[in-house]
């Protein structure tokens, strides 16, 4: 079934329905009822169940490469779970070291990669209620549909979070509107309890990667992205409600999926594989925080130890008390998860679902039931149950271990305001792409966040 995106992830731009669908595989081969030739494209057939099961592999593909591309390769960065070392490889990566920012740089590829996958969703949206899909067509289009507007909510949410205030209403070649930050989490948060409405009547997808169209799968996942973004804008009673019925065991979580075919590989895979020395590392602040509690299985889940067998981190950040290996670029821990080309990478995780449950929990005085979800993450990492007197401190903490990679934590540090440095940037900057298409542009500020109530 992964073979299926095979050449739709050469296509990264934010580009037009119709040649999208010129590339939308099913199986290996171009739907002929979609495209007879590159110059006649059969456009009355987009709005068929070819057609969505073209725009919806597109979609998981889009929505896979924004999330753990650069947006974790960035965050993960400023939050020193990785840095760059000088020598390693590129100078690209050690500049994002000390927050350089350019409009054509990652901020641009970003974003172009986010819309698109907005686009693709609007694309399966809009058409769904014309497209015929069978016996049990009304179930079908739901499914379909619930699908596109959870990844729309996704994305939109992200790039929210990212550069606070966006598009988001976007309609034919019209220049759109960017909304606040604040509005675009209520248009997320309404997007999602639609998705929810689909899959209360819904029917299986082959096409859907990760739960083959399973509604209740899809329920629990949506009811954790809503607790997500509740957290994000700190209405805690509702992220902990949402959480509550969100994904709470193992195997139930949502991925962006990867494989060892070329073209198809994870962005974390191909740091790690492909470019040359594996130019992104840990830091020596994050491989001691593993090391900090006996026990901790993430450290060898996460990293490879170097050829004397210890875990060693770059003392990019923390300097004083380095150790020797610390300071040796040749003597680092090597990336181990995330680090194949074939690697899925979590959309959301009943983890992250335990914290942000544990989290909304302890600040809305429910601290018993905070401890026993907190203890569900530390048990499975090998710990004790916490008996500390700072829990809100410990379950960001564990946050800050166990989301690694995932971007999360970026946003935990701005909202708590435990930012590593002063200097670490509240926000990306509007990139050069939609400066040169969009004169509604605002100024950029980083009063386009929000980290206060």
């Amino acid at each position: 079934m992964k073979n299926i995106k095979n050449q739709l992830k050469k296509n990264l731009a934010i580009i037009p329905l119709s040649l999208i669908l010129m590339i939308s595989f099913i199986g290996c081969e171009i739907d002929k009822s979609i495209n007879n030739s590159p110059n006649a494209i059969n456009e009355s057939n987009i709005k068929s169940l070819d057609g969505m099961n073209g725009l919806l592999i597109s979609l998981q593909v889009a929505a896979a490469d924004f999330y753990s591309g650069d947006r974790s390769r960035i965050a993960s960065m400023w939050s020193r779970q990785m840095c760059a070392p000088e020598g390693l490889g590129r100078p690209q990566p050690v500049s994002w070291n000390s927050y350089a920012f350019q409009t054509d740089g990652f901020v641009d590829d970003m974003w172009k990669i986010g819309y698109r996958g907005v686009r693709i969703a609007n694309d399966i949206i809009n058409n769904a209620p014309e497209v015929t899909f069978g016996a049990d067509n009304e179930k079908l289009r739901n499914t379909y549909v619930g699908i596109a507007k959870t990844y729309k909510a996704l994305l939109l949410g992200e790039l929210a979070a990212f550069y606070g205030s966006i598009p988001f209403n976007i309609q034919g070649l019209e220049p759109p509107q960017f909304v606040s930050q604040k509005d675009a989490y209520s248009e997320v948060q309404k997007l999602l309890t639609e998705a929810l409405t689909h899959f209360q009547n819904s029917a299986a997808v082959s096409r859907d990667l990760n739960y083959g169209g399973n509604g209740a799968k899809w329920i629990k996942t949506v009811h954790s992205l809503k607790a997500r973004y509740y957290l994000h804008t700190m209405e805690y009673d509702k992220a902990a409600a949402e959480a509550a019925q969100g994904l709470t065991a193992a195997g139930q979580d949502l991925f962006g999926i990867y494989n060892e075919a070329a073209g198809e590989y994870s962005p974390w895979g191909h740091w790690a594989l492909t470019e040359v020395g594996q130019p992104i590392r840990a830091t020596n602040t994050f491989i001691r925080a593993l090391k900090a509690e006996e026990g901790d299985t993430r450290l060898a889940e996460y990293f490879n130890p170097n050829a004397n067998g210890n875990y060693v981190g770059y003392a990019y950040f923390q300097k004083d008390d380095a150790t020797d290996e610390e300071k040796d670029i040749t003597k680092l821990s090597t990336l181990k998860k995330y680090g194949k080309y074939a690697d899925d990478f979590p959309f959301i995780s009943y983890k992250e679902n335990m914290l942000i449950l544990a989290e909304a929990q302890a600040r809305t005085g429910q601290t018993a039931d905070a401890t026993t979800a907190l203890n569900t993450i530390r048990k499975e990492a090998g710990l004790k149950d916490y008996s500390g007197n700072d829990l809100i401190g410990e379950i960001l903490h564990q946050k800050f271990l166990q989301l690694f990679l995932e971007g999360q934590v970026y946003t935990d540090m701005r909202r708590t305001k435990t930012k590593p440095s002063p200097n670490m940037p509240m926000r990306f900057i509007y990139p050069i792409t939609e400066y040169n298409a969009n004169p509604n542009v605002p100024k950029d500020s980083e009063t386009l966040v929000m980290w206060e109530k």
